[in-house]
């Protein structure tokens, strides 16, 4: 699809943004997350917010925006079916995203819908980011080191480069409402990897991405690295992975590269990596507990790219078991407190 081709209808002069927050336990970043969509200058900006059974003072944080958002509640459905409850009272052309911990640049919404009116064949509009430690520090700059402004889907090109090591950070994104329905929302089958299975499915379709190179969100890495996550994750992403497959299959997306392993693989070097990167932010840090977790999340991306999700899996639940033999041993040798 050629730029200029507008394959759906034409976007008013200012389009309406819904921006979409599942939030979950985040009293701390909460305010600052909705006060910096609030404070976006593009004149035309719904805000909804998907609670999902905070106990932390979160919600009540939250009713005290009153009108100025529209605020949801679910308990425990996750990431994917919070956005797809948000989706079915937003009224915007056009829908973003934004996790409950992080926060818009100033002029992130007005950028992506300039980009929309600049190229009318645009499906998904992407930035870079910044990441922020919990105090907001600025940590560095994350930008893609891609192909270009706009990315082209039918020669298969950015569809593999989406399995082979996704670069789009959700809460940058901002996508026409209209594909959306067309791929069906996010897939709840799949809540930990949600985000990208649903990139894969308009990537699938041959529809247009467009990057901006301008770090449009501060991306918060806190707290410690979880192994139970990347662990879990494994399932969703053969999941999201087969049905991606699937319809790039159905769609002509991927060529030659429809094999499932070649697919897993690759993932799994993408999140190796991020595991690897957060290992080495740890270390730099002197916190052996988040750089332990950082260094399990690596070991078992590696199995999973080779063995596959249930592998993974036996893995992590031997690995738990020493780990958890080792803090026993230390916990019974430590002299008890106040001695």
């Amino acid at each position: 699809m050629s730029p200029g081709a507008a394959p759906w209808p034409a976007l008013p002069a200012t389009p309406l943004v819904s921006v979409v927050i599942p939030a979950y336990n985040h009293v701390r970043y909460i305010g600052e997350c909705v006060d910096s969509v609030l404070s976006q200058d593009h004149p035309a900006i719904e805000v909804i917010v998907v609670d999902d059974g905070s106990t932390d003072g979160t919600l009540e944080r939250l009713q005290g925006y009153g009108t100025r958002i529209t605020l949801l509640r679910q308990q425990g459905g996750r990431q994917a079916r919070a956005r797809n409850l948000a989706l079915g009272v937003a009224r915007g052309e056009l829908i973003a995203f934004l996790d409950s911990d992080d926060r818009y640049r100033p002029g992130r919404i007005r950028a992506a819908a300039q980009a929309f009116r600049d190229d009318p064949s645009a499906a998904l509009v992407w930035s870079d980011y910044r990441r922020i430690d919990a105090e907001g520090r600025l940590l560095e700059v994350c930008r893609w080191q891609g192909h270009g402004h706009g990315h082209e889907n039918g020669d298969g090109g950015f569809a593999r480069e989406l399995i082979a090591g996704n670069p789009i950070c959700n809460a940058t994104t901002t996508v026409r409402r209209s594909v959306l329905d067309e791929i069906g929302g996010f897939d709840e089958r799949v809540p930990r990897v949600c985000d990208g299975a649903a990139w894969y499915q308009i990537a699938a379709r041959g529809h247009r991405f467009v990057h901006l190179p301008l770090p449009l969100l501060d991306y918060r890495a806190h707290g410690a690295n979880d192994s139970l996550r990347f662990a879990l994750m494994t399932r969703d992403r053969d999941t999201a992975l087969i049905s991606a497959l699937q319809a790039y299959q159905r769609f002509g997306a991927l060529g030659d590269y429809d094999d499932l392993r070649w697919a897993r693989r690759a993932m799994s070097r993408q999140f190796a990596f991020r595991a690897a990167a957060s290992a080495q932010s740890e270390l730099s840090r002197h916190r052996p507990r988040q750089l332990g977790e950082a260094i399990f999340g690596t070991i078992l991306e590696r199995i999973y790219g080779v063995l596959g999700s249930n592998a993974g899996l036996r893995a992590f639940g031997v690995l738990q078991t020493l780990r958890s033999r080792a803090a026993r041993q230390v916990s019974s040798e430590a002299p008890e407190a106040g001695r």
